[in-house]
């Protein structure tokens, strides 16, 4: 699990410098794709793809905190897809307190429940 965690910091952080490098660094997800692929040396882990979520993961996620930790990069992959802030901290908890596996998650996701408790409430 402390690897998970290690890497999920690592990817956060990644997400920040590209996001706070990105005014003044042309292209700065592809520098930081294939700087990070070569000072790792995982050339797949760090594709623009990855590197282009890591910056999402940051831009949703801004502020880093332990219990982020609770969830593997997996998770945030599905999570990251969600564009409703609400809609995707809604997912986040609930993953969290039902230590939901990631197809766990995606079928909550599909089902809708986040709007089918909004019409309940409501």
């Amino acid at each position: 699990m402390i690897i998970i965690n290690n890497r999920l910091l690592l990817f956060w952080k990644v997400g920040r410098n590209v996001t706070l490098r990105q005014k003044s660094l042309e292209n700065a997800i592809s520098k930081y794709s294939d700087l990070c692929a070569y000072h790792f040396g995982m050339s797949k882990t760090f594709s623009r793809e990855n590197v282009h979520y890591m910056k999402r993961f940051y831009e949703c996620f801004p502020i880093y905190i332990s219990e982020l930790n609770k969830l593997n990069w997996e998770h945030y992959l599905e999570l990251l897809k969600i564009s409703n802030l609400n809609e995707r901290y809604f997912y986040l908890r609930v993953a969290i307190f039902c230590k939901s596996s990631v197809l766990e998650l995606r079928d909550v996701i599909n089902n809708n429940v986040y709007n089918t408790i909004q019409k309940v409430a409501n």
